[in-house]
């Protein structure tokens, strides 16, 4: 079950990271464009992106510290956001992409150490998430954060081996992360702002924990909410069973799908049934 005090302390962690990496990425684009440089200029674009996904994991994590139904349209904006954000960095990428022809790489060896100033951020993020890695979502940015450390290291030792072809390579691995990561977060996005019906693991293993549990669920639904989920459940009873009995076993369900740490709402309904085969469960 999620830790309210542990969730407000990940999302200021990731309010300070968004803070970070923003402040090293505009010094990037600011030298980038001085001098010309692409590398700096594509890594910049990749900082913008991921200062903006910790601002928007923050906004998320602080709606779900208060828990509260009147906040939860706010999941929504982690949503939106991704998808201003995406369109906005997709048609800088492209856009620059135009102009990849006109790369420097006699660029003064010294903007190396920019690369690897925004390399240690990265690497002090990750190390201060290790604490919050039950989240999923804190989980799946330390992942984030191992590409993005090895990929600015090697962005340093590009700009000091001056060879267009390294650097190209560098600039094209960029690129090519950048537009699969918001293609990956654009497409999650819209799925969670339609309300479709989240049909991957975390629903089978729900599905598994209260059948061994040994309650009749007749339905399962999981929707996203931001980067958390919302489950609603449909279980059967018997129609002659007592009013505490099928409290018991709500307050069961209940526990058992909050059980599993990305759940940050659950809803249980209980609808009679005259006769109900042993252990049946329809999932759609």
């Amino acid at each position: 079950m999620l830790s309210l005090s542990k969730i407000n302390s990940a999302s200021r962690v990731f309010l300070a990271s968004s803070i970070l990496i923003f402040s090293i990425s505009l010094v990037e684009a600011i030298y980038g464009l001085i001098y010309n440089s692409s590398l700096l200029i594509v890594d910049s674009y990749h900082g913008f992106v991921d200062a903006s996904m910790s601002l928007l994991f923050s906004i998320t994590l602080k709606v779900a510290y208060k828990r509260n139904r009147k906040y939860w349209a706010l999941y929504n904006l982690e949503n939106l956001g991704v998808l201003i954000s995406s369109a906005i960095i997709l048609f800088l990428v492209i856009d620059y992409i135009r102009g990849v022809t006109e790369i420097s790489v006699e660029v003064p060896y010294w903007l190396s150490i920019i690369t690897w100033i925004s390399a240690l951020i990265t690497f002090s993020i990750y190390y201060f998430e290790r604490r919050y890695n039950w989240i999923s979502v804190v989980k799946s940015d330390m992942i984030h954060s191992k590409l993005d450390f090895a990929m600015e290291i090697i962005s340093g030792f590009a700009i000091i081996s001056e060879n267009l072809s390294f650097n190209l390579m560098v600039i094209l691995s960029i690129v090519s992360f950048i537009i699969f990561d918001t293609f990956r977060e654009l497409k999650e996005a819209i799925m969670s702002l339609i309300g479709a019906n989240y049909n991957g693991p975390l629903k089978d293993e729900i599905f598994k924990a209260l059948r061994k549990a040994n309650i009749n669920v007749l339905k399962i639904y999981v929707r996203r909410l931001g980067s958390f989920y919302m489950v609603y459940l449909i279980i059967g009873l018997p129609s002659n069973v007592t009013l505490r009995r099928a409290y018991k076993v709500r307050k069961k369900a209940s526990k058992i799908a909050y059980s599993f740490n990305p759940v940050i709402s659950v809803e249980v309904k209980i609808v009679p049934q005259k006769s109900i085969p042993q252990l049946v469960q329809i999932r759609d």
